[in-house]
Parts: C-alpha cells; structure tokens; sequence
C-alpha cells in the first residue's frame, strides 16, 4: 500500500524533470507544484483506501471472533446440559439400583425371619414333648400341673418366635418401602 504512492511521486518527479529541460523555470516550477499537489492527493486517497481496508478487516476479524465466541459459548451450554442429563441419569439408575437392592435385602430379611421363627417353633414344640414326657414320668398328682407349665412354656415360646418375626418382617418392609 505505500509501495503506490511512492511509485506515482517517482513517476511524476522523473516526467517533470524530463520535461523541465524543455520549459521555463517558471513553467518548471509550476508543473514540479502540480505534480506534487496530484502526487500528495494521490498518497492520501492511498491512505483512505488502506485506512478504509484496514477498518474493514478489523470489522470481519471482530466477527469472526464475536462468532466463534458464540460457537464456544454454545458448545459449552450443549456440554453442560449433556453433563446434567447424564448426571440425571446416573441418580436415577442409583436409585433403582438402591430400590433393587432394599427389594432384595427385604425379601432376604423377611425369609430370615421366617427360618428363625420356624427354627423357634420346632424348638419350642420339641422342648414341649420333652417337657411332656418327663411329666408323664411323674406322679399324676404331678403331672397336670407339669403339663399346665410345660403347655404355658410352648405358648410363650411361640408368641415370643411370632413376635420376633412378626418385628423383622415389619422392618424389611420398611426397608423396602424407602
């Protein structure tokens, strides 16, 4: 862009010097003031133009910039929002994991219960057969009385075994439940 201006001040300063040997110092001097004055609007409507390009590039590279922000701050909102929903995803498959989980432990809990209870019960009832011969083995004076304990015994060891399940059982339902 300077390269124009200079080029057109060489130009005009060599026709003028060679056209000054044919003319008057006046006609010499009037030309050389000519062709400086064209030479001088030339360089600044040089300057305008380059001005002008240059403020035009500025412009396209502000754009571009001011676009390519705009595709980051876009791409940074998708990657965000895909961020969530993989984060929404991952608590929700916690969750139903943790609800098969407490599903399982329930059922284990609850069979547990029941195993200990029906191990109770035969506990209970072959103490009792126990308890009922040794007092079939006293005298009958004896034995009602032996047979009244050892029937209360059994009782109180079945409401005992059916209240611990009963308990264990509501706890692994609770336990399912949250």
């Amino acid at each position: 862009m300077s390269r124009t201006p200079m080029w057109i001040c060489l130009t005009a300063t060599v026709a003028l010097s060679l056209s000054a040997c044919q003319k008057s110092p006046d006609q010499a001097q009037e030309d050389v003031a000519k062709a400086q004055q064209k030479a001088a609007v030339d360089v600044a409507a040089a300057r305008a133009k380059a001005a002008d390009e240059e403020a035009a590039a500025r412009r396209k590279l502000e754009a571009a910039q001011a676009e390519a922000n705009a595709k980051v701050d876009k791409a940074n909102t998708e990657a965000g929002e895909k961020i969530n929903a993989a984060t929404a995803n991952a608590n929700d498959a916690e969750r139903d994991a943790n609800q098969d989980l407490a599903s399982v432990q329930s059922d284990v809990f609850q069979k547990d219960a029941k195993s200990r209870h029906d191990l109770a019960i035969t506990q209970a009832e072959a103490a009792h057969k126990v308890a009922i011969e040794k007092c079939n083995a006293l005298p009958s004076e004896q034995r009602g009385s032996c047979k009244d304990a050892a029937d209360s015994d059994l009782a109180s060891a079945k409401a005992k075994a059916d209240k611990e399940r009963d308990d264990a059982q509501t706890a692994a339902k609770q336990l399912k439940e949250h």
